[in-house]
């Protein structure tokens, strides 16, 4: 974990009177692939030149020895897809539903149910999708037992310790509804299957998205720049969950992916409803849970940089206003050891250095999402949301998209609403004033 410290743009100062005096975000994180092809992307044309966002500086080229070096490393072959061929069978019936690629097509498992699979060749490797969260479960292999489903995902990967023709899974203590299983020989996976970590630690960045897809819509850039290409630890959270529409956790993981996070995302507890303000919003969502949630992620991640919604909640949805009014309030409450007294004594307090809020008025910063990005072979943080929120197949019966240059929609504006460490004086990135030690 780095050690966390902030400087005043007053250091910057001093450096340039020095000068004038003088004279003179898995290591690197892959973006994900799916299994089908993209749209074309047609970016709207922006009506505003953003500032130039620093480049990294390039690292040097290390001049080559004359003598060959062995490899110290196994090169890994490419795993091998083999889930057409396996034969599939849940307590002794052949099951086509397993293998078709189809998360519309579910199967329920109850308490003390097995799925049997066989293969010609050695299977090394799982990737189970499971309509809801599963609870533990148990691969059996080799006289191998692993327990799954520790970690509440529902886009789930497994490995054996050692390869076999046959594996099983079994419901030992749950029921459960699950969708697909893959299956894989040994060696590197396709890129559109996702391995997830659990949730960080310690984050350098919260995002708080209000439903799945805002964060792609209204965010932008953020995840796959901060996260994807400069590999800062960028924690998405959302308020509401969508596990009356089952199909949309599955595109929430798919967008994700599909940017670069590897970090699991944590889901509220609260249901996706529509609401025209922010005080009917109260109504529906208390203000003192929704503090509760928003206080504990904080203290829990201890962000540098929060970033949420509009205030005016975007398009008006009351549930953006309430999210992004809430994050104002919790961003005092979570120093506060008198608030929230749960989640203090879990976490302990967090002062949260930076927060922006989408398209706030003051101290606005304008991001630059058109640069191309090497960790997504060339493609910019703004194709890159495009290509994210492509995941939310639901959501395109509606007009939304992601869109530069709209002032209503335009993902480029922030505004810094709270900050510990000064005002921002470039204005183009998000953790100006803020410095890692052991960066």
């Amino acid at each position: 974990m780095h050690k966390k410290t902030f400087k005043f743009p007053i250091l910057i100062m001093i450096a340039v009177t020095m000068f004038m005096l003088s004279g003179c975000n898995k290591p690197v994180i892959t973006p994900s692939e799916t299994n089908k092809p993209s749209p074309s992307i047609s970016a709207i044309p922006e009506t505003e030149t953003p500032s130039e966002t620093p480049q990294q500086t390039p690292e040097q080229t290390p001049i080559q020895s004359e003598e060959p070096v062995e490899p110290t490393e196994e090169i890994k072959p490419d795993a091998e897809d083999i889930t057409k061929k396996v034969y599939i069978d849940i307590d002794g019936h052949y099951s086509e539903k397993l293998s078709d690629d189809n998360h519309y097509t579910k199967y329920t498992l109850n308490k003390g149910s097995v799925i049997n699979i066989s293969a010609s060749e050695q299977i090394h490797s799982l990737y189970i999708v499971w309509d809801r969260i599963p609870g533990e479960w148990t691969l059996i292999a080799n006289d191998e037992k692993v327990t799954g489903g520790k970690n509440g995902f529902i886009h789930e990967y497994i490995e054996l310790s050692n390869s076999s023709k046959r594996a099983s899974i079994e419901l030992t203590n749950n029921s459960a509804i699950i969708c697909d299983v893959y299956i894989f020989t040994y060696g590197n996976l396709p890129k559109w299957v996702q391995t997830w970590d659990m949730p960080y630690e310690d984050a350098d960045m919260l995002l708080l998205s209000t439903h799945a897809d805002d964060e792609h819509l209204y965010f932008g850039g953020m995840m796959p720049y901060y996260g994807g290409e400069l590999g800062y630890k960028v924690q998405v959270a959302y308020l509401v969950n969508h596990w009356n529409e089952p199909y949309r956790p599955h595109e929430l993981l798919n967008g994700l992916w599909t940017v670069g996070m590897t970090a699991y995302p944590i889901i509220g507890e609260f249901d996706d409803l529509y609401s025209p303000s922010l005080e009917h919003a109260k109504t529906i969502y208390p203000l003192e849970d929704v503090l509760d949630y928003q206080v504990e992620l904080l203290r829990r991640f201890k962000p540098e940089v929060v970033i949420g919604h509009d205030l005016k909640g975007e398009y008006g949805h009351g549930a953006h206003m309430l999210n992004a009014y809430g994050l104002t309030l919790a961003v005092e409450y979570a120093a506060d050891d008198t608030k929230y007294i749960s989640s203090y004594e879990k976490y302990g307090l967090w002062d949260t250095p930076k927060l922006y809020l989408h398209l706030f008025e003051d101290n606005k910063i304008l991001m630059n999402w058109d640069m191309p990005l090497e960790k997504f072979n060339g493609f910019t943080a703004f194709e890159m949301a495009v290509k994210g929120y492509d995941c939310h197949k639901s959501q395109h019966i509606w007009s939304f998209a992601v869109r530069q240059g709209e002032s209503q929609y335009d993902c480029r504006w922030f505004g810094l609403y709270r900050s510990l460490v000064g005002p921002d004086i470039q204005k183009n990135d998000v953790f100006e004033n803020i410095v890692f030690e052991d960066k």
